[in-house]
């Protein structure tokens, strides 16, 4: 039987050189999840501090899962009310009772849908955070672009980085393509496995006369998530994604 062959010198010092790059690797790979959880925590604290009326406005415009129509019961509690103001007879309330009665649908539409708006929006902030923390990559900025004041109009950019194989930018462009309400996407530039894409003008305001919300920017974040990045990631793993001005 022939003895099994030393290893070289050179050989030696690869396998200890290999070691201590896995030794490193781990290292990096425990730092970048501090690292992420530190963001992690840090926004939740611009959520509580920054923007948290934005934040609550844009997901009351656009929840996730089923919530209460405020706007409509308290529209149709108002309206019950002003016709008993102004039309008694129509449902036959004598007159001692038509004020008190319809003054008090007035004011419960209007407390019900303050007070609602305070009581449902927590809950709802909580389940946008547990739908991006069950992603299978981070993304940040989520909270702090829907924290920033609205503006009639506004461009929102993404930050993809790939943690190996980065597709075409082919690929990339048709994959963006698919993002078209409320506004378009597009790539602008990337390197390596860095890349950057971009929305059309986000109008946030419906009608005249009304204040700008950034319920429009929370449908195109959504977007990009759930028709690009999601069955991006399937086949080329990223690493994060961050949203921004």
């Amino acid at each position: 039987m022939t003895e099994p062959t030393r290893p070289t010198e050179a050989e030696s010092r690869l396998a200890a050189l290999a070691a201590e790059g896995r030794e490193r690797q781990k290292a990096a790979l425990a730092a970048e999840e501090a690292e992420e959880r530190r963001i992690e925590r840090r926004e939740r604290r611009e959520v509580e501090r920054l923007g948290r009326g934005n934040v609550a406005a844009a997901l009351l415009e656009s929840p996730r899962g089923p919530a209460p129509p405020l706007l409509p019961i308290a529209m149709g509690m108002v309206a019950a009310g002003t016709a008993l103001l102004v039309f008694p007879d129509l449902v036959g309330l004598r007159q001692p009772f038509r004020h008190v009665a319809g003054l008090a649908l007035i004011v419960l539409a209007i407390a019900g849908f303050f007070g609602g708006r305070l009581l449902l929006a927590p809950r709802l902030v909580r389940r946008e955070r547990e739908w991006l923390a069950g992603l299978p990559f981070p993304v940040r900025g989520w909270f702090r672009t829907l924290g920033s004041s609205p503006e009639e109009e506004r461009q929102v950019r993404v930050r993809i980085v790939f943690r190996g194989a980065v597709p075409g930018r082919e690929v990339l462009e048709g994959l963006f393509g698919r993002v078209v309400y409320p506004a378009t996407a597009r790539v602008t530039d990337g390197r390596g496995s860095t890349w950057r894409a971009e929305s059309g003008p986000i109008r946030s305001v419906a009608m005249e006369d009304m204040d700008p919300t950034n319920g429009p920017v929370l449908h195109w974040m959504r977007g990009v998530v759930e028709e690009v990045l999601i069955p991006l990631h399937d086949a080329y793993p990223l690493r994060s994604a961050e949203f921004g001005d």
